[in-house]
């Protein structure tokens, strides 16, 4: 027994303008969500409470740790950890300025190539309210450090920053 067949069809050939179409209806609302997201005004980063970090930091006892107050508008704390005996802040500044503060009872020698990278070349010495900051450059690529040390404790501020920022940020931190 014959039995009739169906022709078969051969697909159609996709053009690249179906493509293009396909991709436009997909990026329009992409485009409009992001548009939405930034005109609501949510792209700063959220502040974060250190109570907590602060807290662990006393109860271990190596230092009495450095908080950034009395800061002008526009600063945030977006990231706060005490791990291994090393206290780190993440601060956003106005303009873009991305700094992290960096506070430990370990010698200088061992902080400074950890935090501001084993090529860090020391520079010239600053004074903000009375004590005297190290500049470290060629650490990481396009950041600058500063570094104090008061016995126990190395602080360092790096990020990449305008000076005045970095100035800012140093008298900042208060005991």
């Amino acid at each position: 027994m014959v039995t009739a067949t169906q022709p078969t069809r051969e697909p159609k050939a996709r053009r690249p303008r179906d493509m293009a179409l396909s991709m436009l209806v997909l990026i329009i609302p992409v485009f409009l969500i992001v548009g939405f997201y930034r005109y609501l005004g949510h792209e700063t980063p959220p502040q974060i409470d250190t109570t907590e970090v602060y807290g662990s930091v006393q109860r271990a006892g190596q230092f009495q740790p450095l908080r950034p107050e009395s800061l002008p508008d526009g600063w945030r704390i977006v990231s706060a950890t005490f791990t291994d005996g090393v206290l780190r802040l993440g601060v956003t500044a106005p303009d873009d300025g991305a700094l992290q503060i960096v506070e430990s009872a370990k010698p200088r020698a061992e902080l400074v190539p950890a935090i501001v990278g084993p090529g860090a070349k020391a520079g010239d010495e600053i004074t903000i309210k009375n004590i005297t900051w190290q500049r470290y450059t060629q650490g990481r690529p396009g950041e600058t450090a500063l570094v104090q040390t008061t016995d126990p404790r190395t602080v360092i501020i790096v990020g990449q920053a305008k000076d005045a920022q970095f100035r800012q940020l140093a008298e900042g931190l208060t005991a």
